[in-house]
């Protein structure tokens, strides 16, 4: 399973983000390219544009010649969740440091503001005080960018910035395995 690039917008101002004007939006600023009948179409392919606004390094992903093999998803949901997990790197319960064994069901535990509890030493604390790594986000609704490696696409100043100008709202990212995402977590 290959890894995505995640990008979402702070929890708290994602709600009046509708996916149809997002998906456009993306379109409009050449991040997707236009597909004839878009209303339908789940997955996009990237954009003539998709390289000014996401700065890969090494080889990902696969080029081709005159474009790239990366595909984009927008993903939206009726409430806040929680995706992501899956990482590279251990994750690690704060103060005690225990690692996490599996992160993806800790998320699907847990809201952003319950609390965790780690099962080797019994310490507490806050869902939003763990270190994911760049592995996890909150939101209601994600654009997904693969394939990646982790760590070697990252989205460029102008494109979170020309985000933020459209929704209102300021975005961040993160990298997990790649699948249909599924919310983990629910307010």
């Amino acid at each position: 399973m290959s890894y995505s690039l995640f990008l979402y917008p702070d929890a708290d101002n994602s709600c009046s983000i509708k996916k149809p004007e997002l998906k456009s939006f993306l379109i409009q600023h050449q991040f997707c390219a236009s597909e004839e009948n878009q209303a339908n179409v789940d997955t996009l392919t990237g954009g003539k544009l998709l390289m000014d606004y996401i700065t890969f390094l090494g080889c990902s992903p696969a080029l081709e010649s005159g474009g790239t093999a990366s595909t984009i998803s927008v993903h939206a949901f009726e409430r806040v969740c929680g995706l992501g997990g899956e990482s590279i790197q251990a994750i690690r319960f704060p103060g005690c440091k225990h690692p996490i064994s599996d992160p993806a069901t800790l998320l699907s535990d847990h809201a952003p503001d319950d609390h965790w509890q780690c099962p080797d030493c019994g310490q507490q604390g806050a869902m939003h005080s763990i270190n994911w790594r760049k592995t996890a986000g909150f939101a209601k609704i994600f654009i997904e960018v693969k394939p990646i490696f982790p760590g070697e696409a990252i989205p460029s100043d102008k494109l979170l910035n020309l985000l933020h100008s459209f929704t209102g709202s300021s975005w961040d990212w993160f990298y997990s395995k790649s699948r249909h995402p599924e919310p983990v977590v629910k307010l």
